[in-house]
């Protein structure tokens, strides 16, 4: 992959430009605004603004966590044993997860490019401990290491993210969130997901030369 020297340091416009003759369509399609991005996260912040005061607080983040985590073993759990194996905590909609711990250095790279081509520092770059493979990611939550992740062990692995998906969007440390923060933390989110993923399609495509 081609690797950015210098920083573009010229208008927007221009960059996406320049960035077109330096990254491949895929990654330069990060930048673009999601489709209808905006209203959907209005409507979601007034979901989660359950007692209508116009801010979130930690408590409506993490109430709803218990009800999501028993919807999604019910959802998951093929045999109906109340417990989930690593092949049922894999299977998607559209198939089992990609592993990309192989080529996470390549998409951290890829990413502080897209990022500096576009000049959108709403794209946060990752970093390599992102990446983590579906098993290593099973054995974490799994902490009775009996080989299943039971509701107990799912709430507490959805709980911790709920806390710290919390602490990302509360850029001001007042314990509550704005519209504007979480806006803010939407849109980063949204732009780093589409630069991930036109990375994840360079390093792919360049692989496959036969």
């Amino acid at each position: 992959m081609t690797k950015i020297i210098k920083r573009l340091n010229i208008a927007v416009f221009s960059s996406v430009v320049a960035a077109t003759s330096i990254l491949s369509a895929s990654s330069v399609l990060a930048f673009e605004p999601p489709r209808g991005g905006a209203q959907q996260a209005e409507n979601s912040f007034a979901r989660l603004d359950v007692d209508l005061d116009g801010v979130i607080s930690l408590n409506e983040m993490t109430d709803p966590v218990a009800e999501r985590a028993a919807s999604m073993l019910s959802r998951k759990d093929a045999d109906q044993d109340s417990l989930l194996t690593i092949e049922e905590m894999q299977k998607r909609r559209r198939g089992n997860a990609i592993d990309l711990t192989l080529i996470a250095e390549e998409i951290v790279q890829c990413v502080s490019e897209v990022k500096e081509a576009t000049a959108n520092d709403a794209i946060e770059v990752p970093s390599v401990d992102d990446f983590k493979t579906s098993e290593e990611k099973f054995a974490s939550a799994d902490t009775s290491a009996d080989g299943f992740i039971d509701l107990n062990e799912l709430e507490s692995v959805m709980l911790a993210k709920a806390n710290n998906r919390f602490a990302a969007m509360d850029s001001d440390v007042d314990g509550m969130i704005t519209n504007e923060e979480y806006l803010a933390h939407v849109e980063s989110r949204q732009a780093t997901k589409e630069a991930i993923r036109g990375c994840v399609k360079d390093i792919q495509d360049s692989d496959d030369i036969i």
